[in-house]
């Protein structure tokens, strides 16, 4: 088996690479290109590297066209032939990390984890099962000679530059990559997967992962940050610990990885069946409505900032959206540059009510909070629902549909616009329409389980005192204060939860419920319009009365079955 790292000839590659990118001369020669260019191109090289490792894939592909490049000229003027530092021709013989690299370039991580139903943790042996497998497809690509090249100049770059061996990965498509110590590494692709096939050299390698990602945070990782919390420049999120507050000095590493596609409403109907016709009329509905709606899900990946940005499609071109994130995790202007978007990014000296000010002094109809974690983030988006009418959207962990208004409650009374839980419920509930349940099948599917209406319940009522009149009169008053007071003695709550469509695991069928409100169309009959608002009560009834037949029928043939 060849050994490519830790050799002399790789080590004379490195040096080398370090020296031309010092060099204009050496730089011209490798190149070819004028010495002018040569020097914009080596000062331009710290950037791009920075880049890079920020989570820029266009500087990334450059720096190792640039290295394969280099490589190139290398080999042929020190007469090394490529296939004596790694056996492209028996792809198995050589280090799991080269051999893994192979398959990267030819196969998505995400893809290999669905197609070969990889759970729990893959080992070297099998992994390099999946690498037999799809060798036919691994040959084609290193029978080019330039994709041999490519390779070595990225395992140079992810070893020198990069990640070392999870460089590729993290712009695969996978919800998150996480290091525990050297030889614990891990993805998460709707569960968490440990790579034991790979591992690092020692501690240090860590630590400059660490360090690199982090780079554009205003506050340094060291002793006196031991945690950090910081974003790449693609909205990738990274969260690193160690120094004091990790046992034995660990050093820890999670990147939340936002590569998030643009799934339409569409495509989640007719291709994903994360939704059916009446869940997408719906959506459609409250969007052109101005309705304000939380997407909630109880599990991470579950995909409730995709279904966020396609609920957001919807919102008509003509109206201004405002998004607050922390990461620009949704890339909204980038995947729907017809719309009228703008996004403020969160920042120590920008707090999240400066946000909200600035958006709505942009003329915002419509605001967005990518995740809420933050109390503040609540209060304001209840705030703007109430006092400008305008339409209101976010994600939420939440267990249940049913816990959304006590948990967004909780996170109110820790601020300072609210001390009374009972207040706060009632804005909550005056203020948020519908939330949108995401859960996951045991087969993977992901669903909306549940479309359920947050109604708001008068609690102040005001009956006119009738001192005079008849008898019956007077008793009639009477009545109608006991039965309000009796009312509000057992139901002491401003809301309760109208369930419009719940998913029906037994039968694999959306259940039309309840119809939703009037209050709720009083409120978006405003920008429907009546005739709008007919038809799709109509199409509601018409669904019900059909899904309640179908389902009596699926009741009976089961019943049949049992006997």
């Amino acid at each position: 088996m060849p050994k490519f790292f830790d050799t002399p000839i790789y080590d004379l590659i490195t040096s080398k690479i370090d020296e031309t990118y010092s060099n204009a001369d050496k730089y011209v020669e490798i190149y070819d290109i004028p010495r002018e260019q040569a020097e914009v191109e080596i000062s331009f090289n710290t950037s791009l590297k920075d880049a890079a490792s920020l989570g820029n894939k266009e500087a990334r592909e450059y720096l190792i066209n640039q290295y394969s490049k280099f490589l190139l000229y290398f080999m042929k003027k020190n007469r090394i032939d490529v296939d004596e530092l790694i056996d492209f021709e028996n792809i198995q013989n050589n280090d799991i990390i080269i051999s893994f690299e192979f398959l990267m370039n030819v196969m998505d991580i995400g893809d290999i984890i669905k197609e070969y139903n990889i759970i729990i943790r893959v080992t070297e042996e099998e992994i390099r099962d999946i690498i037999d497998k799809e060798s036919d497809l691994i040959r084609e690509f290193l029978s080019n000679q330039a994709n041999r090249f490519k390779i070595m100049a990225t395992l140079v770059y992810a070893r020198e530059y990069g990640q070392d061996c999870v460089d590729t990965i993290q712009h695969h498509n996978i919800n998150e990559i996480g290091i525990l110590d050297t030889n614990y590494i891990y993805v998460i692709k709707g569960d968490k997967i440990h790579l034991k096939f790979l591992q690092f050299k020692d501690e240090s390698v860590i630590l400059n992962i660490q360090k690199k990602t982090t780079q554009d945070s205003p506050n340094n990782y060291d002793q006196h940050n031991p945690v950090l919390v910081a974003a790449k420049r693609n909205s990738s999120r990274i969260t690193v610990a160690g120094y004091g507050c990790t046992p034995t000095h660990d050093l820890y590493y999670n990147e939340r990885i936002f590569n998030l596609s643009k799934i339409t409403l569409e495509e989640m109907r007719d291709s994903y069946n994360t939704i059916d016709q009446l869940i997408y009329t719906f959506g459609c509905l409250n969007q052109k409505g101005r309705g304000s709606h939380f997407i909630t899900g109880s599990d991470m990946g579950v995909g409730k900032s995709t279904f966020l940005l396609a609920m957001l499609e919807k919102v008509p071109d003509e109206w201004g959206i405002g998004v607050l994130d922390t990461q620009n995790e949704l890339q909204s202007r980038k995947k729907y540059p017809r719309k009228n978007v703008i996004t403020l990014i969160e920042t120590e000296t920008m707090d999240i009510k400066r946000c909200f000010q600035i958006m709505l002094k942009m003329a915002r109809d419509v605001l967005y909070v990518g995740e809420i974690t933050k109390p503040e983030e609540v209060g304001e988006l209840i705030n703007a629902s109430l006092r400008l009418n305008s339409g209101v959207g976010g994600t939420l962990h939440s267990l249940s549909p049913y816990e959304v208004v006590t948990n967004l409650r909780n996170l109110m009374l820790r601020t300072d616009m609210y001390s009374d839980g009972a207040i706060a419920e009632t804005d909550i509930a005056r203020g948020l329409d519908t939330v949108f349940h995401l859960a996951k099948l045991p087969n993977g599917r992901i669903i909306v389980e549940y479309v359920v209406e947050v109604e708001y319940v008068e609690q102040d009522h005001y009956i006119d005192n009738i001192e005079e009149g008849t008898l019956k009169q007077r008793m009639m008053n009477f009545l109608k204060l006991a039965q309000m007071g009796l009312s509000k003695y057992l139901y002491t709550k401003a809301y309760k939860y109208n369930t419009i469509i719940q998913y029906d695991r037994d039968y694999d069928i959306w259940v039309p419920k309840t119809m939703p409100s009037e209050q709720y169309f009083t409120k978006i009959k405003k920008y429907i319009g009546e005739e709008g608002i007919e038809q799709f009560k109509e199409y509601f009834s018409e669904e019900k009365n059909r899904i309640d037949k179908i389902l009596e029928v699926k009741k009976q043939e089961r019943s049949r079955c049992k006997e």
